[in-house]
């Protein structure tokens, strides 16, 4: 026993003193050259270890070393592409013989890493390895006939496997700089500090980290901490209590706060978050919070969303709205080796504006989007603020509007940017049950839309409207300098005054119309638009009235001036009924003609023709009124006296001040000429009656005296 006892003593001893000459005779400093020429070959930078190098043998061998740096080549903003104020690292030894690496604590202090992009695209990064890579290959025979006769020595079966543990690793105060001198931009890490606890295969560890940083303008800072499991084959992994806290504020933006926790994740399993965001942009504030559950898939190439809810409360001069709520609900999948994502059963609601249906997005150079949406109800005005306005409107004018800055008139000649157009790759279709936009309300609206190449297409626009219908296709080209565009629209059956009440704050005209429209052009600012529009629009319409005018009066009126007599007046409402009502309007050069307008009725008929500038908005019309019947007129007057007549009506003004006045010359002219006509037969009849006698001067009187009573 005491033998025994010995040899151990002798061993300790033995040991003890090999360590203490391989601390004296050893110093692990004069490999500094060694390593750093290694370095050199490798990787054809330079390495400089400016603090020493100490050898650790309690409770394990390692070894620290102080200030290290490994040289970026010249012409770079910063001497150094890595460095360093300290390191250490150790590993137990005995272990290694049962094929255990039990390392120690990694520790890393003031490690500091810069990589530039110079404007000519030359990186520090490259090269890194180049003098390795170019070295003498080895005969590829050899690692092959090494592996056999490691094989044959002993078979794969018989190796036990090599496990790993690690006590921690210790990050602290560390930082880095990335810069893009071509693209201008820079991020830049000031401090990041990361541990890991215990680590080894199969059993749970906790990680936590903390940075601070910039990008560009913008500033940030993140912390966080979770759990990590790493399996024994080292074949997957799970993260669970993972818990992420962020914020970042540029001039412009502040995110106050990003919080993101995931219950338990893993490869094939569902795993459970939540988030919430709360900040501010430009104009508006944002407080965000949701929930959903992620699934990646074992080949790492699905990620799918299940139950996706997110509510928001936004607030901002840049909504339509002081205060708006925005609720999302959706199920949503990404491809990754497709670039695609899917969005499925998902509903939007903003405040009473809600949609719901599917959609698609693609990644590429011209992104694709498809969807199909519906919706029960949507009301543009109600959501844009606009019926409130209105009501809330007064006819009384500011008295201070004079002292108040002019408001900046509108350019009538810009036009919009249609830029978007030419980068997307847009196709869907939307259904609307109710829907109300410039006080317009439709209904059973169906829209089919598509986007491409710079064209947006309205392949079909489809709604009943004021117990009538509507159907439309329209295109718009943003290529050419000016876009072009097409529009066809077809308006059958519509109950006109109730739409000109609703959209145009106006009554007057009646009706059940039809009005076709095919109209092209090019330029799209308010101005291009009426002087560029070419084209036609047919109009239809039946069993209706013209009000502010009451031609049947004016015809009364028209006859009491044929007599020279005062018309007789009697209250009536201003209108003109008609059973149709047809005109054919060519647009052109800022023009609208027609010269085909007639109305008809059983009292009256009308044929007009003129124009309307469509700058200007001024009227040019002529109106020829015929009275085709012997009775009672509109009103209940006699007319049968001016049964022959056609009275000329001119309209002036413009289209929210039409005037409408007879013309009295063409009137009278046309009395002087129906008279002259009437005394011409008088005397033909006379001297086929009397013969010679119709010459008598009494007789010529009482003819005039006759003529005179029925044109007076």
């Amino acid at each position: 026993m005491k033998k025994i006892l010995f040899a151990l003593l002798a061993i300790v001893v033995v040991i003890v003193i090999g360590v203490a000459a391989l601390l004296t005779l050893v110093d692990p400093n004069q490999f500094k050259p060694l390593i750093a020429e290694q370095v050199k070959k490798n990787t054809g930078r330079e390495l400089v270890i400016e603090g020493d190098i100490q050898w650790r043998f309690f409770p394990t061998i390692g070894f620290d070393i102080g200030q290290t740096a490994f040289r970026n080549p010249t012409g770079f903003a910063e001497p150094n592409l890595v460095q360093f104020d300290s390191a250490a690292l150790s590993v137990s030894v005995m272990p290694l013989f049962s094929q255990q690496l039990e390392i120690g604590n990694v520790s890393l202090q003031g490690g500091h890493v810069f990589i530039q992009t110079l404007p000519n695209g030359t990186s520090n990064l490259d090269g890194i390895g180049k003098q390795a890579d170019t070295a003498e290959p080895k005969n590829a025979t050899e690692p092959a006939a090494a592996e056999s006769t490691a094989t044959e020595s002993q078979p794969a079966g018989d190796k036990k496997p090599w496990t790993l543990t690690l006590q921690g690793i210790e990050i602290v105060d560390a930082s880095a700089t990335v810069r893009d001198d071509q693209k201008g931009t820079q991020m830049a890490i000031s401090a990041l500090n990361f541990s890991l606890s215990r680590f080894a295969p199969g059993e749970w560890t906790s990680a936590t980290f903390d940075v601070t940083g910039k990008n560009n303008g913008l500033s940030f800072s993140a912390n966080g901490e979770t759990e990590l499991l790493i399996a024994k084959g080292l074949d997957s992994a799970q993260v669970k209590a993972l818990s992420l806290n962020a914020s970042a504020q540029d001039a412009k933006n502040k995110i106050e706060s990003v919080n993101v926790s995931v219950d338990h994740f893993q490869l094939g399993e569902w795993a459970s978050i939540t988030f919430s965001a709360k900040g501010q942009v430009p104009d508006l504030a944002f407080d965000a919070t949701g929930q959903t559950r992620l699934q990646l898939d074992q080949a790492m190439n699905t990620l799918s969303l299940e139950g996706l809810s997110l509510n928001t409360d936004l607030k901002g001069k840049v909504l339509p709205r002081p205060e708006m709520a925005l609720k999302v609900a959706a199920d949503a999948q990404y491809v990754m080796d497709k670039q695609q994502a899917t969005l499925s059963q998902v509903a939007v609601n903003l405040d009473e504006l809600a949609v719901t249906g599917n959609a698609s997005f693609k990644a590429a150079d011209i992104p694709v989007i498809r969807f199909d949406l519906t919706s029960d109800k949507i009301d543009v005005d109600a959501f844009l603020g606009q019926a409130t306005a209105e009501a809330k409107a007064t006819p009384v004018a500011d008295k201070s509007a004079g002292n108040a800055p002019a408001k900046p008139v509108a350019d009538k000649n810009k036009e919009p940017d249609l830029s978007a157009l030419k980068t997307l790759d847009v196709a869907g279709k939307v259904k609307v049950g109710q829907f109300k936009a410039g006080n317009a309300k439709l209904s059973d609206v169906a829209m089919d839309v598509q986007i491409k190449r710079g064209v947006l297409r309205l392949n079909a626009f489809d709604a009943k409207l004021y117990q009538g219908t509507i159907h439309a296709t329209a295109q718009i080209d943003a290529n050419p300098a000016l876009p072009t565009y097409l529009v066809n629209k077809s308006i059958k059956g519509v109950q006109v005054q109730p739409l000109l009440k609703d959209v145009a704050k106006t009554d007057v005209l009646a009706g059940q119309g039809d009005i076709t429209v095919n109209a092209r052009g090019k330029g799209l600012s308010e101005m291009r638009l009426r002087e560029n529009i070419a084209g036609s629009i047919a109009i239809h319409f039946a069993d209706g009235a013209i009000y502010g005018v009451n031609i049947p009066e004016m015809i009364r009126e028209a006859r009491a001036t044929l007599k020279g007599k005062k018309a007789e007046y009697v209250k009536e409402e201003k209108k003109t009924d008609f059973s149709a009502m047809k005109a054919t309007f060519t647009l052109g050069n800022g023009i609208a003609s027609t010269n085909d307008l007639a109305i008809e009725s059983p009292l009256l008929r009308i044929a007009g023709n003129g124009d309307t500038n469509l700058v200007s908005e001024a009227i040019d019309f002529t109106i020829n009124t015929s009275v085709v019947a012997t009775t009672k007129g509109q009103g209940g007057k006699d007319v049968d006296h001016v049964a022959d007549l056609t009275v000329p009506i001119d309209v002036k003004g413009n289209w929210t001040q039409p005037s409408f006045s007879l013309n009295v010359a063409k009137l009278l002219k046309q009395n002087n000429e129906l008279e002259k006509k009437a005394k011409k037969e008088v005397e033909r009849g006379l001297e086929k009656l009397l013969g010679d006698k119709a010459k008598d001067e009494d007789i010529k009187n009482a003819a005039d005296k006759l003529l005179k009573g029925l044109f007076n």
